[in-house]
């Protein structure tokens, strides 16, 4: 299924304060992550539902789930994936970075809109 690039509203982004997705540092080992010096502690799931959205682009729920659950995408599922998604958006607060909710799609990580 293709995104409409009309979904996303343009966000200005001052660029000596930015953080990017790039900039965070993966660490697959340990279930953490870095962000210009800070390491957040994740859990092995919500490790598995931050990791592939990596690389900015949106990941639709079915995918998540199957990657993070190794399930096929219900209303439980999916009810458990907004909760970990909520726990992992609460560590990232303060980081410049973000979990975005793409509606009737799936999830995004970009930099924080302030």
């Amino acid at each position: 299924m293709a995104i409409s690039h009309r979904l996303f509203a343009p966000v200005e982004i001052h660029e000596q304060t930015a953080i990017g997705v790039r900039d965070v540092q993966w660490d697959t080992r340990r279930h953490c992550i870095a962000i210009d010096g800070s390491q957040i502690m994740l859990t092995a799931t919500e490790y598995r539902l931050l990791f592939p959205l990596r690389y900015g682009q949106p990941v639709t729920y079915a995918d998540l789930a199957r990657m993070a659950y190794e399930y096929k995408i219900d209303d439980k599922v999916r009810m458990m994936m907004d909760k970990h998604i909520d726990r992992i958006r609460g560590k990232l607060r303060g980081t410049g970075i973000y979990v975005y909710c793409v509606l009737n799609y799936g999830y995004l990580l970009l930099p924080e809109n302030s």
